[in-house]
């Protein structure tokens, strides 16, 4: 270990705690040209870039910190970020998932912002394809009536009946389609009743209510130590996760991305 480069490792610490993101990245650049081999500088001066939203920057360090240390949970989570922002749905996910892998083998404080940062890009991926595909829906919706109808007069079909219920069946399967790539309304057992959002960390209070435990962590700490439903007493550590529960709403989610931060 490299003192020199270390002490620079520290400087480049306090200038971001006091965030002068500057001279932090040039802290951290002086510990990586003084030990290369340290994935942690490159990281942290990820972490700077990503402040100053410089994505590709963010992405070209940690893809050197992960040559360095394949399991940087740091690094898959600043580059699944940074691709994110970039519109690399494909990349960013693929670096996130890994990053939620990798905090089954160690404790990291932030996982819930990978969670969050997961979802988020996968609510990204699927807004930016519906787009696409909306698009060609409604293309669809001024051509395929037009069609129908030469169609019908090239071939001679048997009556305007015919025609009329053909324009029908076709306008209802356009709409159906359309219905499947809108998003929808959360059933209500998946939203927290303090937050009314989705639950993400569902637990289960000795009553039997089930919230999300960053909600019920706050009401008890500024609201008080009392069940916001029984209103009987209560404490974190009262409480258990909910398994089953949370175990439906991933299944859930993942096949409706558009339900995190949905606001139906």
């Amino acid at each position: 270990m490299n003192t020199q480069a270390q002490a620079l490792k520290q400087q480049g610490n306090d200038a971001f705690s006091k965030g002068k993101i500057g001279a932090a990245i040039d802290a951290y650049s002086e510990a990586i040209c003084l030990e290369p081999s340290n994935a942690v500088y490159r990281t942290n001066r990820a972490l700077c870039h990503q402040k100053k939203g410089s994505w590709q920057k963010v992405i070209d360090d940690c893809d050197e910190a992960l040559k360095l240390d394949s399991t940087s949970v740091k690094a898959h989570y600043l580059l699944g970020a940074a691709a994110v922002e970039l519109l690399h749905f494909a990349l960013g996910i693929k670096a996130l998932t890994r990053a939620l892998e990798l905090c089954r083998e160690t404790t990291v404080s932030y996982k819930e912002d990978i969670l969050k940062a997961l979802l988020l890009a996968r609510r990204r991926q699927w807004e930016s394809k519906r787009q696409v595909s909306m698009g060609a829906l409604e293309r669809c919706e001024e051509l395929l009536p037009e069609l129908l109808t030469r169609s019908f007069a090239e071939n001679e079909l048997e009556s305007e009946e015919e025609l009329h219920e053909m324009h029908e069946a076709l306008a209802e399967a356009l709409e159906l389609l359309r219905s499947r790539r809108a998003a929808h309304r959360v059933p209500d057992h998946f939203c927290c009743s303090i937050s009314m959002e989705l639950m993400l960390d569902p637990v289960i209070t000795p009553s039997g209510v089930t919230f999300e435990r960053s909600a019920l962590r706050e009401h008890l700490d500024k609201v008080g130590p009392f069940d916001p439903v029984t209103r009987r007493q209560l404490s974190i550590e009262q409480v258990a996760p909910n398994l089953a529960l949370k175990a439906a709403i991933d299944e859930y989610v993942l096949e409706r991305p558009w339900a995190y931060l949905s606001d139906f």
